[in-house]
């Protein structure tokens, strides 16, 4: 019944995405790419990101919306740009996973959309091969839960975490195996075939698997930029 309470209840959806400094951003990318071109693609991903929520719907009605948490300027605009929110990291001295989670309770605490009526989903910034039609899916699957992760492709990671219901909020844990610590406290893991929403990107095979699935324009655009210049396709492109 309560299920049934969730999933007929007229929601609104508000996303947070964290962003850490740029210049901190997918150090272990650091052997293949400059620190520039990580810069550049770290950026790309986020536009692709942010791309797929507004095709999504996300934001399309004054109670749902997009925000993203980051200390960087760069960042905050870029979100500018899509005409979404930007918060600002309280741990911008912090940028460890501590620090991650205090800036998306207190990025959750700051939303002015009704907390009885607003699912909250906290997604990573780095799923360049994101679907909308992944994302709704996941949403609806977590609508019938209320607190709930899909793990990411390494099968220790949090690719979302969601937050529905009145009374739900996310107490986010990301950090070092993550998904077994959400789901200790209590989350759901959702299954479904999402790909795209599980393929986030730390690594050169994973941005390999990524460009399988098909990558947004953005960071196709920067990877084939990179590869030109550096030699580097084959390791980057299929």
């Amino acid at each position: 019944m309560e299920a049934q309470r969730r999933s007929e209840r007229a929601a609104h959806t508000h996303v947070l995405i964290a962003v850490k400094e740029l210049r901190l951003a997918k150090s272990r990318l650091a052997q293949s790419l400059s620190a520039g071109d990580r810069t550049d693609l770290v950026s790309a991903m986020l536009r692709d990101t942010l791309t797929t929520l507004v095709g999504a719907g996300i934001g399309t009605d004054p109670q749902s919306g997009i925000t993203v948490v980051t200390p960087d300027p760069a960042v905050a605009a870029i979100a500018d740009e899509y005409g979404v929110r930007h918060w600002p990291d309280p741990g911008r001295s912090n940028p460890d996973a501590s620090g991650l989670n205090a800036a998306l309770v207190a990025a959750e605490a700051g939303l002015e959309s009704d907390p009885a009526r607003t699912d909250l989903v906290a997604l990573q910034a780095d799923l360049p091969a994101l679907r909308a039609d992944e994302l709704l899916d996941a949403l609806a699957a977590a609508r019938q839960v209320g607190r709930a992760i899909v793990v990411d492709h390494t099968g220790t990671g949090t690719a979302a975490l969601f937050a529905c219901g009145p009374g739900t909020t996310l107490d986010p844990r990301f950090g070092i195996d993550s998904a077994a610590r959400h789901i200790a406290s209590g989350a759901h893991a959702l299954e479904g075939n999402w790909p795209g929403l599980r393929q986030d990107v730390d690594t050169i095979a994973d941005l390999t698997a990524a460009a399988r699935l098909g990558l947004g324009p953005e960071t196709l655009a920067v990877l084939e930029r990179v590869a030109c210049t550096s030699g580097v396709r084959g390791p980057l492109l299929p």
